[in-house]
């Protein structure tokens, strides 16, 4: 294990073109004090406040996706004071980092805070999209390369087989770039399972050791070490502090073995490109597509809530999804087709599972389904029914077998 090292704290000489070429290189980036103490302490005041009345009232939807999620939240934030000028400072210090290394329209996608306590296990290794290379490597699709004349009957599916490989390669050159800042709302000590980092594996070298592996991607911290050939790195950073990473590097969630929660707020940002697979998109859907770092700092205007503090009477939580009719005449919720990948269902829902051949996790599908998708020529991949290689399977393989 190494210690964090930064790029140091805000402020005159700051050199730009030098951070954004460790950020490519390195694959992640720490930056110091960029968030004021003040905003830190009101900010976790309300997420601590907001994720206990959230989770006693059921308010599943408020929560994102995360993995080994046992005693470990990812909010969603709204946009009360302190959140929003939370986003105001992260624009000053990183906006013009962010469209140095993304070269374009820059927007928020994510917007949350993990809270992490006391016993929360380690998280496997991973990266949180795949990369497009790797993407296309293993899509296992065959174009057509023939140079004999077409006849007219073959015309339409040679074709259609052209333009498939033109979207394959779109994906392995034109996947969009998304970075996520992990911003400490207090210090944050090595007993608190800091973020570990795995310095410059953002490659598809290093995705294909990930993916690679017997277990389908999932690696433990040692495990990672030896298979990477680099050692992590423990980001112990203070309070406002940032590290700032590639959504395609290595990285996990520590152990927290202490007797403190530890939060930080995240903001995940993406650039122009095709849409990567596996982050999770945590964000209030009334807020996609709405706050775009080029045109930061945000107006007061746009607050929609009041912070939740010890000063509040009652504990204010965003209002639940609107619901509308579904494919079926029943209820959806606003938030249905959501960015994210679809969740996987309690076991005792599958009719049917599938196994993935890039991540190699077990699918839930229905009965019917499950021939067509086994039979398919490329083989069954997450992406096709909703999922994303990047979700957990959830469920052992021994659990799995049992219901089948």
């Amino acid at each position: 294990m190494v210690l964090a090292d930064d790029c140091g704290a805000a402020g005159a000489g700051i050199d730009v073109a030098a951070e954004a070429e460790r950020l490519r290189t390195d694959g992640y980036l720490i930056l110091r004090g960029v968030l004021s103490a003040e905003i830190c302490d009101t900010v976790r005041e309300h997420v601590l406040r907001t994720s206990d009345e959230a989770k006693k009232l059921g308010r599943n939807d408020l929560f994102g996706n995360i993995q080994e999620a046992d005693k470990r939240t990812d909010l969603k934030l709204d946009l009360c004071p302190p959140v929003v000028e939370a986003i105001n400072q992260f624009g000053s210090r990183c906006g013009t980092l962010l469209q140095d290394v993304m070269n374009g329209i820059v927007r928020v996608v994510e917007l949350a805070a993990i809270t992490s306590s006391g016993g929360a296990v380690a998280q496997p290794v991973h990266a949180d999209t795949m990369h497009g290379v790797t993407r296309f490597l293993q899509s296992d699709v065959a174009l057509h390369t023939t140079t004999r004349e077409r006849e007219d009957a073959d015309s339409e599916d040679e074709d259609a087989d052209e333009d498939l490989g033109s979207v394959i390669r779109a994906v392995a050159t034109d996947t969009a770039l998304i970075f996520t800042s992990l911003i400490a709302l207090q210090d944050v000590s090595p007993d608190m399972g800091p973020t570990l980092v795995w310095p410059q594996t953002n490659t598809v070298e290093h995705h294909a050791t990930l993916w690679g592996t017997a277990v389908g991607g999932k690696l433990s911290v040692d495990e990672a070490d030896k298979a990477f050939g680099v050692a992590h790195k423990q980001m112990t950073l203070g309070k406002g502090d940032l590290v700032l990473y590639d959504s395609r590097t290595m990285h996990c969630g520590g152990a927290n073995v202490s007797d403190k929660r530890r939060s930080v707020l995240c903001i995940s940002v993406m650039g122009p490109g095709i849409r990567p697979d596996g982050t999770t998109w945590t964000m209030l859907p009334s807020l996609r597509n709405q706050i775009v770092v080029n045109k930061l700092p945000l107006a007061e205007s746009v607050v929609r809530v009041p912070a939740n503090s010890a000063e509040c009477e009652e504990v204010r939580l965003p209002p639940p999804p609107m619901r509308s009719a579904g494919k079926d005449g029943g209820a959806a919720a606003e938030g249905d087709a959501s960015e994210g990948p679809k969740p996987i269902p309690p076991l005792e829902e599958w009719d049917a599972a599938v196994l993935c051949t890039l991540c190699r996790r077990w699918r839930p599908c229905g009965a019917a389904e499950a021939p067509k998708l086994t039979a398919l020529e490329a083989g069954f991949q997450c992406p096709l029914i909703g999922h994303s290689c990047m979700q957990d399977q959830v469920y052992t393989d021994e659990e799995i077998d049992a219901l089948f």
